[in-house]
């Protein structure tokens, strides 16, 4: 068996010259040699460097500020890699023509997807921004330059356009009344951001959150007491999730629940609890009585406890 295992092996090799001669008479070779080979970059003699884009360009002291400026230090690496020709490409036929603004990178004058890949060429490297095409703003054409403005920004960390939420609700403009609702998370106070939750640069989760698996991984960073593993467990909170009953980004409820009152909620799965409706009803259950109208003051563990199955404790 081995012996003809080996001999096919032979054969197979012995044809692949005649075979490659016989597409490169059809068809020529360039074909093949273009499918496997990158595009080759500009000769670093186009390069003129970041000293010569200074002299017209009045960039210097805004850019010192920049931690792009890291790489225009680094003199060990050549232009291409460190400098204004690191993003705007190889600027000798732009010098040439005398500032020529077609004949460099213009970030402005690309498509949102141009735009992004340039930024990603070094940035998609980096572990929070890697899944950005397949994330809701890559495939939807946000390119990077629509929140990040690299010599210019209004806010240093992340070299941001503007100000976040902000510049969040410039697209997400429904938020914005979510959070001015009587009780919201602190976004507006400054003691959160949208991106302590979502990760803008795409996430693999749902809505871009900041978890791997499991949307409510996110909640828990800072909800850890209603994470468990609980001996009892609520069925929704472990099915459902959080979302299921509150309303993450505001509410009218203390406890951002969906519905204003406690009992609202419950009752759209438990409407059919013996003994919970009508002034008749001979059952503690009566919420027709005020005092019962409040379920979690009895129910205190409602996302789940260790010693009672209807999560009085």
């Amino acid at each position: 068996m081995t012996r003809c295992v080996s001999r096919w092996k032979a054969a197979i090799v012995a044809v692949l010259p005649a075979l490659f001669a016989l597409s490169s008479a059809l068809v020529g070779t360039a074909w093949l040699v273009d499918a496997v080979a990158p595009a080759s970059p500009p000769a670093q003699s186009s390069y003129v460097g970041g000293d010569t884009c200074l002299a017209c360009h009045d960039i210097g002291e805004a850019f010192a500020k920049n931690p792009h400026y890291e790489s225009w230090k680094d003199e060990s690496l050549p232009w291409s890699e460190r400098g204004c020709e690191t993003c705007h490409r190889a600027g000798q036929a732009h010098v040439d023509a005398g500032g020529d603004a077609e004949l460099i990178f213009n970030f402005k004058k690309v498509t949102a997807r141009e735009s992004s890949d340039q930024c990603l060429s070094c940035h998609l490297q980096q572990e929070e921004r890697a899944n950005f095409l397949r994330g809701e703003h890559g495939l939807n054409s946000v390119a990077c330059t629509e929140c990040h403005t690299v010599h210019a920004p209004q806010q240093k960390e992340g070299l941001l356009s503007a100000r976040t939420p902000a510049l969040c609700y410039d697209c997400h403009n429904e938020v914005r009344s979510q959070f001015n609702k009587p009780f919201h998370h602190k976004v507006h106070e400054g003691l959160m951001s949208c991106t302590d939750c979502h990760n803008q640069h795409g996430g693999f989760n749902l809505r871009q959150l900041r978890a791997s698996t499991g949307t409510d991984l996110v909640c828990y960073e800072c909800h850890a007491d209603k994470q468990g593993p609980f001996v009892f467990e609520h069925a929704p909170v472990k099915v459902e999730g959080c979302t299921l009953c509150h309303d993450v980004h505001g509410s009218s409820n203390p406890r951002l629940l969906k519905r204003s009152e406690v009992r609202f909620l419950c009752l759209e799965c438990h409407a059919d609890t013996p003994g919970v409706f009508g002034p008749g009803t001979p059952s503690f259950h009566n919420l027709a009585q005020t005092r019962w109208q409040n379920c979690t003051t009895c129910h205190v563990n409602i996302h789940g406890s260790n010693l009672s199955p209807v999560f009085f404790e």
